[in-house]
């Protein structure tokens, strides 16, 4: 997934097209390549996927049956942590945190979800540093993966510029990017849209 990622590519179509064996798919597969990436991920099976996409348990096998025909390392990597969890009781995220997890199936959610916490938790504490010693804007809330930051008008291009920069993991990016998206809202964020520099938009038509 990772060199989908970095290319541009959609990984649930690039799933679904293994899934369902065609180039051009459609939305309904794309949507059944997202749970089969999102479900097999949590430690779901056969059973989990018949239920989630409404089909009967011979094509929820064949499904999941492809689906590690598509991506073998997943595989692979869920038997790793497994043996890992086996073996010391605990695996380490990304950070160092020991996640002691109560079943194997659910070892590789866990540190993906144990990673992108901590990610995330690092990257508040690094815009909270960098805000605190560089501009008058301050984060007023966070909100799962977003932060949410109340910047004074004169300093939102600059922070536009800088904050995204400090965001993120150097050991990750070797694999895979990771990109940070910017939306405004001068109301209330309820009406945030994306945020499009002026400089972006010269030419455009």
């Amino acid at each position: 997934m990772a060199t989908e990622i970095n290319n541009g590519s959609d990984p649930h179509a690039v799933t679904a097209q293994g899934l369902y064996g065609c180039e051009r798919v459609t939305e309904e597969q794309r949507q059944s390549g997202k749970t089969l990436n999102f479900s097999i991920i949590y430690g779901g099976g056969a059973k989990t996927v018949m239920m989630q996409l409404g089909v009967d348990y011979k094509e929820a096998q064949r499904l999941v049956w492809v689906y590690h025909q598509t991506r073998p390392g997943i595989k692979i990597l869920n038997e790793r942590i497994s043996a890992t969890l086996r073996d010391r009781g605990y695996i380490t995220n990304l950070y160092g945190r020991r996640l002691h997890v109560e079943e194997d199936h659910k070892s590789l959610n866990a540190l993906i979800q144990g990673s992108a916490a901590d990610l995330m938790r690092d990257s508040v504490v690094s815009v909270g540093n960098m805000l605190y010693r560089e501009y008058s804007s301050h984060i007023v809330n966070i909100v799962h993966d977003e932060i949410i930051i109340d910047a004074s008008e004169h300093e939102i291009e600059s922070l536009v510029n800088t904050i995204p920069t400090i965001m993120g993991n150097k050991t990750i990016e070797e694999v895979v990017s990771i990109g940070v998206d910017v939306e405004i809202s001068r109301t209330n964020w309820a009406d945030k849209e994306e945020f499009i520099q002026f400089s972006s938009m010269v030419g455009a038509k």
